[in-house]
């Protein structure tokens, strides 16, 4: 039996599409629900569905965010209030697109093709068609860090800081510290440079979370450094002499 995973914000909209796909297509399973973009890569991830309805205006990550972390062998089918927006795409493409408010005759549609497209081969990423589009960068929003024996799922914006730990990367938010395997200059180039600085070979500091830069004497003439202080923190992180200069007029 094919599954699915329904992401949508819309307690209503979620019964409707729900009792809409069980009365036409019995042998589908809903095997789950997500409200929000984060919580809907974890659960992708988890259950790895045959096909995932999903909204486009949700919190967290939109829509078009969660579909970029979804495997090409597993369906989406757009669902938006807005007609016009990349209709054209999907319907050239291998999803498909609802529109709400749903119509029985367009999800019988939308069902059909499913269905053949499972009997042939599995779809291509249709949705990255729609990020050539536009040339502004796509930063990370969010990272699966490790704690202890868990996955935690950490929202980019949330953390303070990351630094070098060995062969991982500490990301620090405020409530605790995990660990990534991923080098910093590879991380670096995924977050927005808006938001994000390197410091130090081995630390990339939140700028929003910063309280003040301190210059600290190191005992000789001369001798003397940058530190970053963040708020609400005891650490001080220090600045070293390479990354000092977008730190000079602060």
């Amino acid at each position: 039996m094919p599954t699915a995973l329904i992401v949508e914000d819309e307690p209503l909209l979620r019964a409707e599409l729900t009792d809409q796909l069980r009365a036409l297509w019995p042998e589908l399973e809903v095997a789950g629900y997500a409200e929000n973009g984060i919580d809907a890569v974890a659960r992708i991830d988890a259950s790895k569905p045959d096909i995932v309805f999903l909204d486009i205006q949700l919190p967290g990550l939109n829509g078009m965010e969660v579909a970029r972390h979804i495997p090409e062998s597993c369906q989406v089918v757009f669902v938006t209030a807005y007609a016009d927006y990349a209709v054209a795409a999907f319907d050239a493409g291998a999803c498909d697109y609802l529109v709400k408010p749903l119509t029985t005759a367009r999800l019988l549609q939308t069902i059909r093709r499913l269905k053949s497209r499972a009997a042939a081969s599995p779809p291509p990423a249709v949705w990255e068609k729609l990020f050539e589009r536009d040339s502004a960068p796509v930063y990370l929003k969010w990272i699966k860090a490790s704690s202890g024996n868990a996955v935690r799922l950490v929202m980019v914006s949330e953390v303070l800081y990351f630094q070098s730990d060995g062969k991982y990367t500490r990301v620090v938010t405020e409530q605790g510290a995990a660990l990534i395997r991923l080098p910093l200059k590879t991380l670096l180039e995924q977050l927005d440079p808006q938001q994000f600085a390197q410091i130090h070979r081995s630390a990339i500091v939140n700028l929003q979370a910063i309280d003040r830069i301190e210059r600290n004497e190191l005992g000789g003439r001369g001798s003397a450094g940058l530190e970053v202080i963040l708020k609400g923190r005891a650490e001080r992180l220090a600045v070293s002499e390479a990354f000092t200069r977008q730190f000079r007029q602060m």
